[in-house]
């Protein structure tokens, strides 16, 4: 089995993981802590996450000239290349540990209104703790990023199961000693830290990365500066959209309704990561094809590929949660997070289009384009985040989610599959036509659920809803393989893997 299909085999398979754990491990976290302290909890990580920016784009920028280069094979190019990157990470784990620090001496005044003294305490020490975990991640992220390059996706993608499956575990057991939010943010570092640490033991004892720090070409040099400019005005983009509702809302609200918007984007965030698992395996695929000459014929089979399955995996999902999320909400969490079903709803109805086309992105990247996007997105976050101010004061945590609603479907949708169309000449014809072909079989299934589920009372046993998912989940797998995935598309897809 070839490394790519292996790849994304994990990558479910540590979504699942993610999913199934986060199911079993976010209730039990909010029960342990309580709605308040949870809610500090989210607040901090939302804050501290900001800090990742500092990656500046250039943690994608390894991967595509990585990529190029071993499409070349020039070692000595390369170890000049990781060089001059571990250089870069080293600054920015300096930078992140001043920029931390200002943010742990303002925090008692920007959160007075919000959160009483002990919490503010709290916060602040959390805060030291995850400034740590960043600063030395960026310049360890490296090998990451070359492993990456490498498309050694198994190894990648076990180190990351064995992550998501250590943390809760060791936080349980803390909470389950007494330990509070200080404990398993410090359980938290040490994970991460551990794993990136035997990344880079992996690409230098079995990949023999080399790394040498003589200066790289300054054309070179200024290309991956610009490419990386523009990830970071995305990444910076990104962070508006979906952490700043969250230290807003803990600035103005309360930390409970933080709590539950949180929830609310930690699901939004799975249904991206169903998106995620495929399309960035192909990254280092694309840049090689973007480097070898202009291929519009090859980009467009893998983008209509790619796009097909994702469309059916995130539709399985996002339909079923519509369904049976309300009632598994009440079930998993508690009554106090009902509004989790709606702010997920309104917020997920646009983004839906945009996972299901993701690997237009990876595209973009490949081509030296994603300038478009990043600026696009800066906008329309900026813009997000200003209206965003009066409109929680006036509406709360549904104003907001109304308000990044409406970006994303002008930003992420609207524009950007004119530019898909027009710019990276995707024929976007042809992939609308073929997923509302897919969408008649799976919203006749869609319709009938619904209403059929109305006239079932709703139940108080998590196990009898988890039969009906089931059931949902089989019928529609059928349906897929009868309606969707018939045998000229079989016969296809089957070419397609092979080659």
């Amino acid at each position: 089995m070839s490394q790519l299909k292996a790849g994304a085999i994990l990558s479910y398979l540590s979504i699942f993981l993610t999913f199934a754990i986060g199911m079993l491990y976010t209730p039990l976290l909010i029960r342990m802590l309580g709605q308040t302290d949870y809610g500090v909890y989210s607040l901090i990580l939302a804050l501290s996450s900001y800090l990742s920016v500092l990656d500046m784009g250039l943690g994608n920028s390894i991967i595509r000239y990585i990529a190029r280069n071993r499409e070349v094979g020039d070692s000595k190019q390369e170890a000049n290349l990781i060089g001059q990157f571990l250089k870069f990470f080293l600054v920015i784990g300096v930078l992140t540990i001043v920029i931390g620090g200002m943010i742990y001496l303002n925090a008692p005044k920007l959160f007075e209104k919000s959160l009483t003294q002990s919490s503010i305490d709290t916060a602040q020490t959390m805060m030291i703790i995850l400034t740590l975990n960043y600063a030395l991640s960026f310049p360890l992220n490296v090998y990451s990023a070359v492993a990456q390059a490498y498309e050694r996706f198994v190894f990648l993608k076990v180190s990351n199961i064995i992550r998501i499956t250590l943390t809760p575990i060791f936080s349980l057991i803390a909470l389950y000693l007494g330990q509070g939010l200080i404990a398993i943010t410090l359980i938290t570092t040490i994970v991460n830290v551990g794993i990136l640490l035997i990344t880079a033991l992996y690409c230098k004892i079995t990949l023999k990365i080399k790394t040498t720090f003589s200066p790289i070409p300054k054309n070179l040099k200024k290309e991956i500066y610009i490419y990386s400019f523009f990830i970071f005005i995305s990444a910076i983009a990104d962070k508006l959209y979906w952490q700043t509702d969250q230290v807003l809302l803990g600035i103005i609200t309360n930390p409970d309704i933080v709590a539950v918007y949180a929830v609310a984007i930690q699901l939004i965030l799975i249904f991206s990561s169903l998106s995620n698992a495929i399309s960035s395996l192909f990254l280092p695929r694309l840049s090689k094809i973007a480097s070898s000459g202009e291929n519009v014929a090859l980009i467009n089979q893998i983008f209509l590929n790619v796009s097909k399955y994702q469309f059916i995996i995130i539709t399985l999902v996002f339909s079923g949660f519509i369904i049976f999320g309300q009632e598994f909400i009440v079930l998993w969490a508690n009554e106090d997070y009902k509004q989790v079903y709606y702010i997920v709803l309104i917020i997920m109805l646009p983004f839906f289009v945009d996972l299901i086309q993701n690997l237009a992105l990876m595209i973009m990247q490949a081509k030296g384009l994603y300038y478009f996007r990043a600026i696009l997105l800066l906008i329309c976050s900026i813009l997000n985040f200003i209206i965003s101010i009066p409109i929680i004061k006036l509406y709360g945590s549904f104003g907001t989610a109304i308000v990044t609603a409406i970006f994303i479907m002008i930003g992420n949708v609207i524009i950007l599959n004119f530019y898909f169309h027009i710019k990276l000449k995707l024929d976007m014809f042809i992939f609308w036509k073929t997923i509302m072909k897919y969408s008649i079989p799976i919203g006749i299934l869609f319709v009938a659920s619904y209403i059929l589920k109305q006239f079932i009372p709703d139940t108080s046993n998590i196990y009898m809803l988890g039969v009906e998912i089931l059931i949902y989940t089989v019928i529609y797998i059928l349906l897929i393989f009868r309606f969707v995935i018939n045998k000229p598309l079989a016969k296809y897809i089957k070419s397609f893997n092979r080659k």
